[in-house]
């Protein structure tokens, strides 16, 4: 419609939309409420996440399975420390129980003799696995996990982990790869150690 030369189509178009849809600008309080409402969802989805991984973390990989009698390490109720020598490395660990949870610390030295041989490890992971006073392999949990590392680092570890009530025993596992310095060295090689009997 045009009016001494005017389109009101556009005026009436404008009139429409400032009064149908509110100005975020000029209602603060509105705004500052839906912002509060977002960062709740947020921070209620990430403690939904959290809540997840924690729980998962503990997982029933290894059961059906049973420890060999050389590799249990017996749980003490009170806390405990030691040594864990495996073929390619040693595992120094201390931990404390306290009702379903274990906080477990420690470093991983690799052997002299794989660093003769190689220089790095370009993965590894250690695990750990509980089983009841039978050796019945409850579950295991993935405890540290390295790349790229010097073989002559040590690597630390300061976890949790979930113990089930009839949990008696634990054992170290560990996975990787050993690889040499520069070119002309020895090919990379796997290092692993599972401590099941079968």
């Amino acid at each position: 419609m045009q009016v001494e030369g005017i389109d009101t189509t556009m005026i009436l178009a404008k009139n429409f939309y400032l009064t149908s849809v509110p100005d975020i600008a000029t209602r603060p309080e509105t705004t500052k409420r839906k912002r509060r409402q977002i960062i709740m969802k947020a921070g209620f989805s990430f403690s939904v996440l959290l809540i997840l991984l924690v729980a998962g973390a503990f997982n029933v990989y290894g059961q059906g399975q049973t420890l060999n009698p050389a590799s249990q390490i017996a749980l003490n109720a009170q806390g405990d420390q030691g040594q864990f020598n495996g073929p390619d490395l040693s595992v120094n660990y201390a931990y404390v129980i306290n009702g379903g949870n274990m906080l477990l610390t420690g470093n991983v030295q690799f052997g002299m003799t794989i660093q003769a041989n190689y220089a790095g490890v370009q993965t590894f992971q250690l695990g750990l696995a509980l089983a009841d006073g039978q050796g019945n392999v409850l579950g295991q949990q993935q405890i540290t996990s390295a790349f790229y590392n010097n073989l002559s680092d040590t690597i630390k570890f300061n976890t949790s982990v979930a113990v089930p009530p009839q949990a008696a025993f634990m054992a170290f596992s560990y996975s990787g790869q050993a690889s040499a310095a520069g070119s002309g060295g020895p090919d990379p090689t796997n290092i692993r150690f599972s401590p099941f009997a079968n």
